[in-house]
């Protein structure tokens, strides 16, 4: 053992001293070889070889040379910031640009968390991206201009539905100074909005310009912002000829039935630019770059049409279809627009909000749901086949038709049927063909009467859209307090 040892450590000195020399040759190290022997010798080595030697006579390995250190001043330790302090970060820096051009002075603008992907690990590593890249507030891409336009129209949506809440309760005692107030306030935000859309329309009308084949898509988009602004200057020329004094519960219904006009109009405008941009950020090959805070719906809580289709394109992406049955479904409201006019905004978000919640309880946390255009939600199950997506679609159908939503303390009540439609995706089968079929099924079930479930087997030869037969699911009746749920 001592003998090895002592090889050893003859073979480090040896290549030690080559070493040195091949350096001294070279012109490396020490100029001259007793400069290098004087190196060798020095006190520290010296010491190191002694007591090297002393531990071999007690065969004892030798333990490794201590290091000398500086002396440091001691930096007090820094906790990591927290996760939620880092999202606020990251929150205040992309969020800058559209704060000054909303003067958000309280709430957060959208009220959307960094999205928990479940279903997909590659999908999460796409929608969770935190690069500066994609978080910048530039105009380098359309889905910027479609954005701050989202921006504006939430925050004009959520002025509009507390004004008609305070509107709806001047029924029978209007002031004529309560109700000059709301008209002012609404004329106001109409003006805001149709200077902040001016500016947005602008930008995307430049972008969009650049795109030959699709230059269909900027006319449908200029010509939609042109229908929404005539619809606000429509309104603004109504406010501003409407004489409150004369009869101030008149007035009352004439704002109350603008506002329903505009809320019209900023739906219809919404769901045509997202399938727009959507064609845009596909034909640019840019679907999994898209801004996160566009992925979802602020009345429901769940994805919207644009968050649908980014998790869809990446589930055809990874071919998903080829390896499971992939099952679309519709669940649209019946006569909404009604029971928005009867009975307010606020009262029908709380219900698009509830029934959003129920609608994704129903299903496995693997299965996709969310807002498809308008009020009609879509679920997209991976898992179950489309015989049991259809008997759970039923079964949702059947509910509502069994529930009563009450609000303002039980003294208003109303119910609200639905209507669905539910497709297969087969493996060969494009998105675009996809959503065609599920688009014709719903059309040919509103056709036949709403409030009926309709299916559309896309494996048969010529396909058509058909009514689902079912039986009754034993759903009983039930009372839905919207005020405190």
């Amino acid at each position: 053992m001592a003998f090895s040892l002592i090889l050893i450590f003859l073979l480090i000195v040896i290549n030690i001293v080559v070493g040195f020399y091949a350096a001294i040759c070279l012109g490396y190290g020490p100029p001259t070889v007793r400069e290098a022997v004087d190196l060798l010798i020095a006190p520290q080595w010296r010491d190191a070889v002694i007591k090297f030697f002393t531990r071999l006579r007690s065969r004892e390995l030798p333990p490794p040379p201590p290091t000398e250190t500086a002396p440091v001043d001691e930096v007090p330790v820094v906790p990591p910031p927290s996760k939620e302090t880092v999202d606020d970060l990251i929150q205040q820096v992309t969020s800058a640009d559209i704060g000054d051009l909303l003067y958000d002075e309280s709430e957060s603008i959208s009220q959307i968390a960094p999205m928990q992907e479940i279903f997909d690990d590659d999908l999460a590593t796409i929608l969770m991206e935190r690069s500066t890249e994609a978080w910048l507030m530039n105009e380098k891409h359309v889905e910027t201009s479609i954005l701050k336009l989202n921006v504006v129209m939430m925050k004009s949506g959520r002025f509009a539905a507390e004004l008609d809440t305070r509107l709806r309760a001047m029924r029978g005692h209007a002031e004529i100074a309560e109700v000059k107030r709301c008209l002012n306030e609404l004329r106001d935000d109409c003006r805001n909005y149709l200077e902040a859309q001016a500016a947005v329309a602008e930008q995307m009308q430049k972008r969009l310009e650049e795109f030959g084949e699709l230059k269909y898509l900027a006319e449908e988009i200029d010509y939609a912002n042109l229908e929404q602004s005539a619809q606000i200057e429509t309104t603004v020329s109504n406010l501003d000829n409407l004489n409150v004094t004369t009869s101030p519960e008149e007035a009352v219904v004439r704002l109350l039935r603008e506002l329903a006009s505009l809320r019209i109009a900023r739906h219809r405008l919404r769901d045509m630019r997202e399938k727009a941009f959507i064609k845009i950020a596909l034909y640019e090959d840019r679907i999994d770059s898209v801004h996160q805070q566009l992925f979802f719906d602020e009345t429901s809580g769940l994805r919207g049409r644009i968050g649908l289709d980014v998790a869809i394109t990446e589930w055809w992406k990874q071919k998903r279809q080829e390896k499971r049955q992939i099952t679309f479904s519709l669940v649209d409201f019946a006569d909404f627009g009604h029971a928005n006019d009867e009975h307010g905004i606020q009262t029908c978000d709380k219900l698009i909000r509830i029934f959003g919640k129920s609608l994704e309880k129903a299903f496995d946390p693997l299965d996709l749901v969310g807002i498809f255009h308008g009020n009609c939600f879509m679920v997209a199950t991976t898992n179950i086949g489309p015989r049991k997506t259809i008997t759970e679609i039923e079964r949702i159908r059947q509910r509502c038709e069994k529930t009563i939503y009450k609000y303002d303390g039980g003294a208003g009540s109303f119910r609200l049927r639905v209507t669905c439609a539910v497709t297969e995706a087969l493996a060969e089968q494009t998105v675009e063909v996809v959503f065609k079929n599920l688009e014709q099924t719903m059309n040919a079930a509103k056709k036949a009467g709403r409030n009926l479930t309709y299916q559309l087997d896309a494996g048969r030869m010529n396909p058509a859209p058909e009514l689902v037969d079912a039986p009754n699911l034993g759903e009983i009746e039930k009372e839905i307090d919207l005020d405190t749920e």
